[in-house]
C-alpha cells in the first residue's frame, strides 16, 4: 500500500481500513505532497516473535515498541518489554530468539517517591566502555496496592507516572535502577494523592543523537503546554546523558518536574512545549532520521475521526513538526469493542543502519508493531512482534 503524506493531512479521513481499498485513497491524496516523504508499506507482515510458539511463560510478551542495540562484539539484541523485561538476541535481525531470563524488573514499591514499582524498557543509549543507560517508562498505579486506592465508579485512576534512568553492561543487559538520587528523568508537577487520576510523564521514544546532544520524546498527562497532554521534547549533552535531561518549555531547555527532590531541595514544577499541532495526538513512539530525505520522523498509533492506523509526521529539528498523515490504516486495540488482529507500539528499524542504536534509515526499512490476536476473544495475552517492510517511493 501507498501512504499519504503529511502535508495530505485533510485526506486521512477517507482512508478506509482494508489495504486494497486503501491503495487508491492514499494514491489520489499523495498527488498532493509537493517534497514530502511518500511511503510504500508491505501488505503481509514478517513474524519476530510468536506468542504461541516462543513464550517462555504467559507473561512474555512484547508490550512497548521494539528497539534494537547492536553490541560492540556486532551481535544484536531487541526489547520490546512488558514489565518483566526481557531481550531478544541474535547474530542479526533474521537469527533473533527471545531470551527467558528476566534482565530487569520493578520491586512494586508501595512507595510513589521511590519510582520503583513497575516499569517497562523503552529506550537504550550508549555510555561507551560497554555501559548502556536506558530509559524505562515508570508506572505506580495507587490499584495495585492494598489500601491506597478503591477501585470502583467515580474513584481515581491512582496512575502515577515517570521516566526512570537504569544502567547496564552490553553483555547481559541485566539493567539496575540508578540511585536513588539520580534515577529519576521526568516526574509529575505533583506529588501522589489518592485524588490523582493520571499525572507525570509515561512513554519514551528511542534516544536519537544530533549535534552535542542526545534527545526523546515522552508523553505527558498533565504538564503540556498547551492541553495539558501531549508530547515533549528533552535533550542531554553527550558529557552528561546520565544527569543531564532537561525539557522544553517555552522553547529553551530547562529542568523536568521533580516532586520528591533529595537534600531538602524543593520540588520542581515545570511545563514543557507540546510538539505538533492537534492532530499529533497519540503518544510518540518511535523516532528515525530518514538520510536521503535529511529529515526526522516519528510515529504513533491513534484514532482520527474513527480512523485508527500508524500515524507519522516529519521534522528538520525535532522541534517543529509536520501535519500528520497515516503510516499504514493497522487498527489499535483501544477505542473499539470488536474482535480480529489489533496493532500498536510502533516502530522504525532499518537492519542496515550503521547507527549501534539503529537511529537512521535509508530507503527502505521496517514497521515494527505489535499485534494482538484477539480474533475470536479480546483482552487474552496472545500477542506477536511482526514487521512490516516499508519503501520511500
Amino acid at each position: 500500500m501507498k501512504t499519504l503524506a503529511p502535508s495530505s493531512w485533510t485526506c486521512v479521513a477517507r482512508i478506509l481500513p482494508a489495504w486494497s481499498a486503501a491503495l487508491t485513497v492514499l494514491s489520489a491524496c499523495a498527488a498532493h505532497a509537493g517534497e514530502a516523504p511518500m511511503f510504500s508499506v508491505s501488505p503481509v507482515p514478517e513474524v519476530v516473535y510468536s506468542y504461541r510458539s516462543q513464550q517462555c511463560d504467559w507473561r512474555t510478551i512484547p508490550d512497548s515498541p521494539a528497539r534494537s542495540y547492536r553490541r560492540e562484539d556486532g551481535s544484536l539484541v531487541l526489547i520490546a518489554s512488558h514489565f518483566r523485561n526481557r531481550i531478544f538476541e541474535g547474530r542479526n535481525f533474521d537469527d533473533l530468539r527471545p531470551n527467558c531470563g528476566v534482565v530487569s524488573q520493578g520491586a512494586e514499591s508501595v512507595d510513589p517517591s521511590e519510582f520503583d514499582d513497575r516499569y517497562w524498557i523503552q529506550s537504550l543509549i550508549p555510555l561507551g566502555n560497554g555501559r548502556i543507560l536506558a530509559l524505562a517508562s515508570e508506572e505506580y498505579s495507587g490499584l495495585r496496592h492494598d489500601g491506597v486506592c478503591s477501585k470502583g465508579r467515580d474513584k481515581p485512576a491512582c496512575w502515577y507516572l515517570s521516566i526512570v534512568g537504569l544502567e547496564a553492561n552490553d553483555r547481559d543487559f541485566s539493567f539496575k535502577l540508578l540511585p536513588r538520587d539520580r534515577r529519576l528523568i521526568a516526574g509529575s508537577n505533583r506529588r501522589f494523592d489518592t485524588s490523582v487520576n493520571a499525572a507525570g510523564f509515561l512513554t519514551v521514544t528511542n534516544a536519537v543523537f544530533e549535534g552535542d546532544y542526545a534527545y526523546f520524546i515522552a508523553w505527558t498527562e498533565d504538564a503540556a503546554e498547551p492541553g495539558r497532554r501531549g508530547n515533549c521534547l528533552f535533550r542531554a549533552p553527550r558529557s552528561d546523558l546520565v544527569n543531564g535531561w532537561q525539557v522544553m518549555s517555552k522553547g529553551r531547555f530547562v529542568a523536568p518536574p521533580d516532586p520528591y527532590p533529595g537534600d531538602g531541595r524543593r520540588p520542581v514544577q515545570t511545563t514543557c512545549d507540546r510538539l505538533g499541532g492537534e492532530d499529533m495526538s497519540g503518544k510518540a513512539r518511535s523516532l528515525v532520521w530518514l538520510e536521503t530525505r535529511q529529515m526526522w520522523m516519528v510515529v504513533w498509533s491513534t484514532r482520527v475521526n474513527g480512523v485508527g492506523g500508524v500515524y507519522y509526521a516529519t521534522s528538520p529539528d525535532l522541534k517543529n513538526w509536520s501535519s500528520s498523515a497515516v503510516l499504514a490504516p493497522l487498527e489499535p486495540f483501544w477505542g473499539t469493542e470488536k474482535t480480529g488482529a489489533f496493532y500498536d507500539y510502533p516502530s522504525l528499524i532499518d537492519h542496515a543502519s550503521t547507527s549501534p542504536i539503529f537511529q537512521s534509515a535509508g530507503d527502505e526499512f521496517y514497521l515494527y508493531l505489535t499485534r494482538l490476536n484477539w480474533q475470536q476473544k479480546r483482552n487474552t495475552m496472545d500477542r506477536d512482534l511482526v514487521r512490516f517492510r516499508v519503501t520511500i517511493d
